[in-house]
């Protein structure tokens, strides 16, 4: 990738990120659940065409929080996997919430596995995640 490339993605970042910041559906309980989601998203069984547009809700707004997260505990310049980790996750975000069929399934499982990709970069701490899940009224 050249220079170039990463300092327009950067400035992709930091200006999503600020929306993000300005959002309102951005909640603590969508975190607090994260992993129940991905799991509901991801899982063996297919959510119900009612539990799809919930799900991609709330997986919107987590993987939102933690993409702040990341480029908070990162300066702001994330690097390697962890860049390319932010970038899919803003990528998702950036798709329109289809409402119904295979298109709003398939949105689902995206922003899920950009979630997933995420947490698997083990850039945020677990004690963040059981403080939301304290604060969301859940036990981790």
């Amino acid at each position: 990738m050249e220079r170039a490339e990463l300092v327009g993605d950067r400035a992709f970042i930091e200006r999503f990120v600020a929306k993000l910041k300005e959002s309102l559906a951005i909640d603590l309980l969508a975190l607090a659940h994260v992993e129940d989601d991905i799991d509901a998203a991801l899982g063996e069984h297919a959510p119900t065409a009612n539990e799809i547009t919930p799900l991609s809700l709330r997986l919107r707004s987590a993987v939102a929080q933690l993409v702040d997260l990341v480029m908070q505990e990162t300066n702001g310049r994330p690097q390697g996997a962890v860049a390319a980790a932010v970038l899919r996750s803003c990528r998702a975000l950036e798709e329109a919430l289809p409402t119904e069929g295979d298109e709003a399934l398939g949105h689902l499982r995206r922003v899920a596995l950009a979630t997933q990709d995420i947490l698997d970069q083990d850039v945020i701490s677990e004690d963040v995640l059981d403080r939301a899940a304290r604060l969301g009224g859940e036990a981790r």
